[in-house]
């Protein structure tokens, strides 16, 4: 159990700084830098891996919404300035994983696991799941940040239709 303490103290450290430096950028307005804080400290606590994914996710997608600003001023109406995500845009961002990451905790009693689908097939399973949710996020993120500042109309790479060019659809969202 003291590991677990550790962790939580240096995941309410290092969750503290990195909201309010994201906060100072504009990466994220003051709900969103809270909510960040909850979301990267829990997962700090159930595991430094899973606090690594939380944060490659974040710095990579707030570098690529930050680049292209001039293109992406023009074109969007809704652009906020640095990307600017409030809590619910973290909440949406993180919340599975984040809730994955407590069920793998409470199942190896706080102690860090790594993939063994012959003795632990659950455990492996929502690691699967945090993995898989963080790469999903990214390729929404990545594919929307980097899409507006291509000239070309984007594609499905199901059937190579022409798509929404901001993936504003109502079956998107949905």
């Amino acid at each position: 159990m003291e590991d677990v303490a550790l962790r939580g103290c240096v995941g309410v450290l290092l969750a503290s700084l990195i909201a309010g430096w994201s906060f100072r950028r504009n990466s994220l307005n003051l709900s969103g830098a809270f909510a960040g804080f909850m979301v990267m400290a829990t997962s700090i606590t159930a595991s430094y891996r899973f606090g690594a994914l939380l944060l490659v996710f974040f710095f990579t997608s707030s570098k690529l919404t930050k680049r292209g600003a001039d293109k992406k001023r023009e074109i969007d109406a809704h652009y906020k300035e640095g990307g600017q995500r409030d809590w619910l845009q973290v909440l949406i961002n993180s919340s599975l994983a984040t809730a994955l990451a407590l069920g793998v905790a409470f199942l190896t009693d706080w102690n860090d696991s790594c993939l063994d689908s012959e003795k632990a097939p659950l455990v492996t399973c929502l690691i699967g799941g945090i993995l898989g949710h963080y790469a999903c996020c990214n390729g929404d993120t990545w594919s929307s940040e980097i899409g507006v500042l291509s000239s070309s109309q984007p594609r499905l790479i199901t059937t190579f239709k022409q798509a929404c060019k901001f993936g504003r659809h109502f079956f998107n969202t949905l």
